[in-house]
């Protein structure tokens, strides 16, 4: 308390930013013991001032302070609020424009028209988003424009050094600087005089790009209020933000991108950046006390973004190679050799150029190696994936130049031949198939599709997927004597059946070291703009033949700050994540892993995927999967493409338990709650799935902190929209037993913990279960089950099945629960304390309660 009244009492100057409370041990003496004791911390700023506020104190040495006091920075400000506030003045200034202007610009920097929906048709522009991209190119160029205001005079042109035959340089410098720029009569004009002094020095990525979009129209009064609105707004964020982060240039550049479900840039947050830099290079990755050997280290992210993965990436450098050489030497290694990056948009290379750049605004960017490879048709009909062209049989992509109308600017080093790489460090794109390359014209998206066909013809399926390709990708790049993988994947890639080639085509390539998901319900993500639940992996090249075992990391609480993210980093390398309680750690063997079992991250509490494992191998009771004793489907989806919903009952008066409310559907025992009917041209489909019907009904999607009966039966066999129908396979048994029984034990403890070990978590509370997910499902072998047990849990079906349940994070307190837990121990065999526990743990689970865990 004392420590934080003091570091908050500092917070009342204009010149504090923020402070840091801090606490230590009693009888430090001197310097030298206070190196080697544990020491608490915790950053206040004025939003920690808000009453009811909460400290959250770190536990760590003094290296780990000297590292939270450097990021501080990162902290400070509030970078979503000035994204959107940067993001509302684009928006006006794109307003300005008239309809030719938006479209003249977007293509003159490469930028796609966008296609609207029907709700925005009447009232949008097919050009406005893109336009609001090629003014955020001009406005990051502001920026740094600004930022190099500072260094105009050790920065001037040095003519001996370029390349013969020399041009004189004989404009007047230094440049204006940027707010001079701005208040100008004529804005336009004197940012492009000063941009073409500042290209005469260097950052070609930046200004040439810039100008391409600043000449890109028609010039009028409104673009030049357009313009003067567009440098204001980028002006007045470096004033009022803490430094030029560049977690802040991608929050905004994320905030007003809007392709992302067209080509999958879903781009990395900074927090999770840099956990994932922080643990892929290590010191074992290089000796960072030789700057040649340094020189020598290759990291590589061919889908690049905004550049925040190799910005983290060179951050860990430095650290890693603090005390050797020069600070600029070091910058000018790491933007010149060391750091590499491919996408295919223009204006996310421009901002990984920029983002990269803020290194050290001083060094030179003519070596830059940020290329930007075609993802698109060409003029005379040839088609190119962007940086997956490395795979083809050229082996070469179509490396586009940035645009320049400038002459005195050296060319860049061609980036045509993917170099082996040390690190390979990305978050590959990720949209659904439907959706990829929609930003394109039918006819191009058809001959895009044609060229992944035609490149992964002799591919498995599994790994030409777009995620899957790029890893691909990153395997064939990456060194094949000691190389890293480090990269962002879909949760689901880790747990579902869709993602099980890739999982052991990956286990039988590289070690896999790490995976990290997270089981905090507030952030699930890794990335910005989704809410889709994902993990990081972190491979390494092994050469022995038996691999050490993976470290599956669940995290309780997802770092929101690259602050935060070093620690957590730091923790998770000394293998104290529990002892923080940031999350738990797992020794996942590694024989499981290569076969793609990766079930270690659907859950926080170690004890329940060990339980999962062991119910798995049949080491609690006997079990089969699911399809070997009854015919799953169909899905949901099917469903509603063959029927709708109808007020009345038709001629067939069908039935359909068509919703899953989990304030209506309290019990096992369910009825049917809408009227159905064939849609007219598809009576014949509808007939198919009908004949599919059936009387036990397993989820298609539930909110687990909500639902009561996680499958049911009905007394006559129907399908649904929610739902999808069980067929017990014909057997001598009585199948209405089985079917009793199925559903007594997917309602209890057991049969609740192997429908959350195999479901497909976007989001970890909201799970989805697909048909194959559901035919895999763990359960009983009922066929060769004793007829005394099974009579039993039938009977317990008829007791129970009309009874209320609670909600799954009240399983604890429910009493029905408690008794289908009592008769499955009997009929299963089963420990009663080894139950009881799993249904207090599961109650606890952040998927079930949608809460952060708390003891």
């Amino acid at each position: 308390r004392e420590a934080i009244t003091s570091a908050d009492s500092r917070l009342t100057s204009t010149n504090v930013d923020c402070a840091i409370a801090l606490c230590y041990p009693e009888g430090i003496a001197d310097k030298c013991t206070l190196t080697e004791r544990q020491l608490m911390w915790t950053i206040r700023n004025p939003d920690a001032l808000v009453q009811g506020s909460v400290a959250r104190w770190s536990s760590s040495d003094l290296n780990d302070l000297a590292r939270t006091i450097k990021q501080a920075p990162m902290q400070l400000g509030n970078p979503d609020k000035a994204a959107a506030g940067l993001s509302a003045s684009l928006d006006a200034a794109v307003e300005r424009m008239s309809e030719t202007q938006k479209a003249e610009i977007a293509r003159a920097i490469d930028l796609p028209k966008g296609k609207l929906t029907r709700v925005l048709a009447s009232r949008a522009s097919h050009w406005n988003q893109a336009a609001k991209r090629a003014m955020l190119v001009l406005a990051t160029a502001v920026m740094f424009h600004s930022r190099l205001d500072s260094h105009r005079n050790e920065l001037k042109p040095q003519m001996d050094n370029r390349q013969t035959p020399p041009i004189p340089f004989t404009s007047e410098w230094p440049p204006s600087m940027a707010h001079q720029c701005l208040q100008s009569d004529d804005p336009i004009s004197e940012f492009y005089k000063a941009w073409d002094l500042w290209l005469a020095v260097d950052y070609k990525p930046i200004f040439a790009t810039a100008q391409t979009a600043l000449h890109g129209c028609p010039h009028d009064h409104a673009f030049t209020e357009a313009i003067r609105e567009t440098a204001e707004a980028a002006l007045a964020m470096t004033r009022d933000i803490t430094g030029l982060r560049h977690d802040l240039l991608g929050r905004i550049f994320h905030t007003v991108l809007d392709t992302a479900k067209y080509d999958g840039s879903y781009y990395t947050s900074t927090p999770a950046a840099t956990m994932l830099a922080s643990l892929a290079i290590t010191n074992e990755t290089c000796d960072f006390a030789s700057t040649d050997k340094i020189s020598r280290l290759r990291v590589t992210d061919p889908a690049c973004g905004t550049g925040t993965l190799l910005m983290t990436a060179g951050e860990r450098i430095r650290e890693l190679a603090q005390g050797y050489g020069q600070p600029l030497e070091m910058n000018r290694i790491l933007i010149e050799q060391v750091l590499r990056g491919y996408d295919v948009n223009l204006s996310a290379t421009h901002m990984a150029a920029t983002t990269l750049g803020l290194l050290s605004p001083t060094t030179a960017f003519k070596n830059m190696k940020i290329g930007r490879a075609m993802l698109g048709v060409d003029q005379v009909g040839n088609t190119y994936l962007g940086s997956l062209e490395f795979l083809s049989n050229s082996g070469v992509p179509r490396l586009l130049s940035w645009p320049s109308t400038v002459t005195q600017i050296d060319s860049e080093d061609e980036m045509d031949t993917a170099e082996p790489s040390d690190v390979i460090i990305m978050n590959p794109p990720f949209t659904a198939d439907r959706l990829r390359h929609d930003q394109f014209t039918e006819e191009d998206e058809a001959k895009l599709k044609q060229r992944e066909r035609a490149l992964f013809a002799n591919t498995p399926t599994y790994m030409a997927g777009q995620s899957g390709a790029f890893l691909l990708l990153g395997d064939w790049i990456c060194k094949k004597d000691k190389g890293t993988l480090a990269a962002v994947i879909p949760l689901t890639a880790a747990t579902d059946a869709s993602g099980l080639g890739m999982r052991r085509y990956l286990a039988s390539h590289f070690h896999i070291e790490t995976i990290i998901a997270s089981q905090d319900p507030e952030r699930v993500y890794f990335s910005e703009n989704t809410k889709i639940g994902e993990a990081l992996i972190i491979c390494r090249r092994y050469s022995d033949e038996k691999k050490p075992p993976t470290q599956i990391i669940n995290l309780a609480r997802n770092p929101s700050t690259p602050a935060e993210a070093l620690l957590v980093a730091q923790i998770i390398d000394n293998k104290q994540i529990q002892e923080h309680g940031y999350g738990t750690v797992q020794q996942w063997p590694s024989d499981w892993i290569e076969t793609g079992n990766w079930n270690g991250v659907q859950f926080l509490q170690p004890y329940l995927s060990r339980q999962f494992a062991a119910l798995r191998n049949s080491e609690l009771s006997p079990t089969v999967q699911l399809n070997s004793i009854a015919e799953i489907g169909p899905a949901g989806q099917r469903i509603r493409d063959a029927f709708t919903k109808s007020p009345m009952p038709d001629y067939l008066a069908r039935t359909a338990l068509w919703h899953h409310k989990t304030d209506v559907t309290k019990s096992i025992a369910a009825i049917a709650d809408t009227n159905i009917t064939a849609k007219p041209d598809k009576v014949h489909l509808a007939e198919k799935y009908w004949n599919q019907r059936s009387r036990l009904l397993l989820p298609t999607r539930i909110r687990l902190n909500k639902v009561r009966a996680l499958t049911v039966r009905l007394d006559e066999p129907t399908v649904g929209s929610s739902w999808t129908p069980c067929r017990i396979k014909p057997c001598e048994q009585n199948t209405g037993k089985i079917e009793k029984a199925l559903a007594v034990y997917l309602n209890s403890s057991i049969g609740i913990l192997a429908l959350a070990a195999t479901r497909t978590s976007k989001d970890i509370s909201y799970p989805s279960f697909s048909l194959t997910d559901l035919r895999g499902l763990t359960v009983p072998d009922f066929l060769t089950m004793s007829p005394h047990s099974l009579d039993a849990l039938a009977k317990a079906y008829d007791s129970q099945a009309h009874k209320t349940l609670d909600t799954l994070p009240m399983m604890t307190e429910c009493k029905v629960r408690g008794n289908l837990d009592a008769t499955i121990c009997d009929a299963l065999d089963l420990d009663e304390e080894r139950v009881r526990t799993i249904r207090r743990i599961l109650a606890s689970e952040p998927a079930i309660t949608a809460k952060r865990y708390a003891i």
